[in-house]
Order: C-alpha cells, then sequence, then structure tokens
C-alpha cells in the first residue's frame, strides 16, 4: 500500500528524477505508475529501487505500520498530563517525515493542535484548528469529534466558555470515549458559573480517572469539585479543610509543584471568604514559593496574600507597600494590565487614601474590568462606589453608577481575581 509513496517520497528528497532512479532496474513509465499505486510491481524491483535510495522498505512499512498505536500512546500521555512523555513524543513525531504520506496524517494534526493547548501555545493551536478546518467534511468519525473536543479546548483557553459548551454539546459520545471530556466540560460550565452542571461533570470524569490511576488527574478533578461546592452554606468547614490536606498529600505523592500550588492557592481562598486572614496569608504565600516569580500565576496568589494582609492586618505598613511593590514590578514585567490595576488600588488602601483610590477605580480600573469580560469583579467594584458616592453625599454620581450597574451589557463571565482555573 505504502510503498510507492516511500519511493517516491525519498526519490524527492535525495534530488533524482524517476529516470534516474530506474535506470537499469524499469522504465520511467513503470515508476510513475509505482509511485502512484496504479501497478503491481515484483519485490526484485522494490528492492533494487529501496537500494539504489539507500533505504530499509521493511522498517519504514513497519514504523507507518504502527504509527496508529503510537498516536494513540501519545494521545493518552496528553489525557493523563504526563507532559515529559508527550513532548519526548511530539519531538519524535515532529521529526517522522514519512508522517504526512500516512492514512493518519489527520489524526497526527489533530493531536498536534491538542499537544499545543496543552502547552498553553494557543497561536500554534489556532493554526493547526484552521487547516484542519478547511477539510473538515473529509474526517472521520471519530476524528470529527475529536475535532470539536479540540476547538472547545481552543475556546475555553481564550476564555470564551459558552462558546466551548455549545459544541461540546455537539460531540457524539458514542463515537468519542475520552474521559478527559468531561472535566473540560466542567471546566467551561464553572467559568460560566453553573456549579451544578460543573460538579456533575467533575464527577463523571473522576469516576474514569480513579479507574485508571491517573492520579494528577484526581488531583484536578477533585480540586474543582471543590470549588463548586464552597457556597454550600450547611457545609462542614472541617470537612472541607480536610479534603483539602489530603489533596496536599497527594499532590506530595505525585510529587507535582504545580499542582499543589493550584490547590494551596484555592485552600488560601476558602479561608479568606471565612475571613481567616493571617491563615489564607500564610497558604497564598506557600503557593507563591511553587511558583515562577515573574509569572501570572505567581501574580495570583500575590495579590491574594496582599489582599489578606490588607484587610487582616497582619503585616506592617512597610511590609505591606513591599508586596505591592512587589506586584507592580512584576505585573509591569509580565504586562499584565489587569495586576498593574489592582495592585495600583491596594497602593491607595494601603495609604488610606479614599479619594484617590475610588476616582481610580471609577477612571480606570471598572472601564478595562467590563471591556474585558470581568463581570464579577466588576460588579463587587460597582457595589463599592455606589456606596462611597451616597455616604460621600454625591447623589449625583451615586445614580450614574448605579444606572451603569443595572444596564452594563456584559459580554462574557469572569471567575474573578481569587480562584485558579
Amino acid at each position: 500500500m505504502y510503498e510507492g509513496k516511500i519511493i517516491k517520497f525519498y526519490r524527492q528528497k535525495a534530488k533524482i528524477t524517476q529516470e534516474e532512479l530506474g535506470r537499469g532496474i524499469c522504465s520511467v513509465t513503470h515508476i510513475s505508475k509505482i509511485e502512484r499505486g496504479l501497478t503491481e510491481y515484483s519485490p526484485e524491483i522494490t528492492m533494487l529501487l529501496s537500494q539504489r535510495l539507500k533505504i530499509d522498505m521493511k522498517q519504514e512499512l513497519t514504523s507507518l505500520e504502527n504509527l496508529k498505536s503510537k498516536l494513540d500512546i501519545w494521545h493518552e500521555f496528553m489525557i493523563s498530563q504526563n507532559r515529559q512523555a508527550a513532548t519526548l513524543l511530539h519531538n519524535e513525531m515532529k521529526e517522522y517525515k514519512l508522517l504526512e504520506l500516512s492514512e493518519h496524517a489527520t489524526y497526527y494534526k489533530l493531536l498536534v493542535a491538542n499537544y499545543y493547548l496543552t502547552q498553553g501555545c494557543t497561536k500554534k493551536a489556532k493554526k493547526r484548528i484552521d487547516e484542519i478546518q478547511r477539510t473538515v467534511e473529509e474526517l472521520s468519525v471519530y476524528e470529527a469529534n475529536l475535532f470539536k473536543h479540540v476547538l472547545a479546548l481552543y475556546y475555553i483557553s481564550v476564555d470564551e466558555y459558552t462558546k466551548s459548551i455549545d459544541i461540546f454539546n455537539t460531540v457524539d459520545f458514542k463515537f468519542y470515549s475520552n474521559p478527559s471530556i468531561y472535566y473540560d466540560l466542567a471546566v467551561a460550565y464553572q467559568n460560566v458559573h453553573s456549579p451544578v452542571l460543573a460538579y456533575h461533570y467533575a464527577e463523571k470524569a473522576l469516576n474514569h480517572f480513579k479507574k485508571t490511576n491517573q492520579f494528577l488527574r484526581i488531583i484536578d478533578t477533585e480540586n474543582l469539585m471543590l470549588i463548586q461546592v464552597e457556597s454550600d452554606q450547611y457545609r462542614n468547614f472541617n470537612d472541607t479543610i480536610e479534603q483539602y490536606e489530603n489533596l496536599i498529600k497527594l499532590c506530595d505523592l505525585c510529587n507535582s509543584l504545580e499542582k499543589k500550588a493550584k490547590v494551596l492557592h484555592n485552600f488560601a481562598y476558602e479561608h479568606f471568604r471565612r475571613q481567616n486572614y493571617e491563615t489564607a496569608g500564610q497558604l497564598y504565600k506557600d503557593s507563591m514559593a511553587l511558583k515562577d516569580i515573574d509569572s501570572p500565576l505567581y501574580l495570583l496568589s500575590l495579590e491574594g496574600y496582599t489582599r489578606s494582609a490588607l484587610i487582616g492586618k497582619f503585616l506592617s505598613q512597610e511590609e505591606l507597600i513591599g508586596l505591592i511593590e512587589e506586584g507592580l514590578s512584576i505585573a509591569d514585567l509580565c504586562n499584565e494590565t489587569l495586576y498593574r490595576l489592582i495592585f495600583t488600588l491596594h497602593k491607595y488602601s494601603a495609604f488610606q487614601q479614599k479619594d484617590e483610590y475610588h476616582t481610580y477605580l471609577f477612571d480606570s480600573v471598572l472601564p478595562y474590568l467590563k471591556s474585558h469580560g470581568y463581570t464579577l469583579t466588576a460588579q463587587t467594584y460597582d457595589r463599592d462606589l455606589f456606596n462611597y458616592y451616597t455616604d460621600k453625599g454625591n447623589p449625583d454620581k451615586a445614580l450614574e453608577v448605579a444606572e451603569r450597574f443595572i444596564n452594563e451589557d456584559y459580554v462574557k463571565q469572569d471567575e474573578g481575581v481569587e480562584l485558579v482555573k
């Protein structure tokens, strides 16, 4: 099946003509038909052509025949978050030029797009997605559903969660049994503030991950499920503490500092919500210690630590200003406008400059939050502004804020600055 394609590939790679390849072996016409798969040919001719091209035809055929199983293994590495193994296979596949000749070339492209999304390379993934989109009608049933999954993941990566859910809901689960899709659905529903559906799909994912002992995925999924039940007023907080502590132990067993940092951050937020500011601050600090200092994720926990210290008053003003200046510096370095705005607000708070705080909030912070879809955070600050102007005896300004709060057309939801995705 593949012999002709292999011969053509290596002939072109060697930059020789069909006449040069076939000289003394067979005619140009015969070479042309062999390369196009239009004629039968003897093993002797195949051997002679392979020798001239200096290739081992048997080895090349074996590699192509084993390709599907290798691609499946690569996909499993991505699902189980075995990043090191996934990267090794990606690098190996990238060097295998004959892959484009196989019937699994499209499957490979889909997995490349998926791989780039797992690595946070959104633009590279989008380029692959656009290529596949042009021939989407030619996909097999499995590939079509895999493509929908990849496309939905892309929309999650760019915070378009409603689009993502719409695509997820077109996946035919009879032909596509990938347990990670349930987790991805849960993430999407979490970010449109549908905790019941988020918990439902996270639980389905967790059952699959437990059956296959995918401990890294178990950590993510249980972490996500804990976030969904945080608003349950009847839930015993001691149970929540125990679950977070168990997750932290599991992170240690898996030697996953990245996941431990996420769990610690969310655990800190649970304490922050309950006004346990010192405990929250320590947990935020523990999370920061596991992150790259010049990164948005570090900023996320630094902001939580700073806010806890501001409200809980467990640091001196000098220490607090030091945290704020660190946040502003890293925000500039990472070009993170959101954190630049939030840390500037914290600076006004630290110096108790209420008028400057609320002017900056009205003129700079809220327009940015609303234009970028940070709905819940914007609503919180709108209420703060309304109360401020009411207390100041400025009803016109309070009314302007109230009207904007009521009539604002929010285009998308946000998860706030407190939680990790």
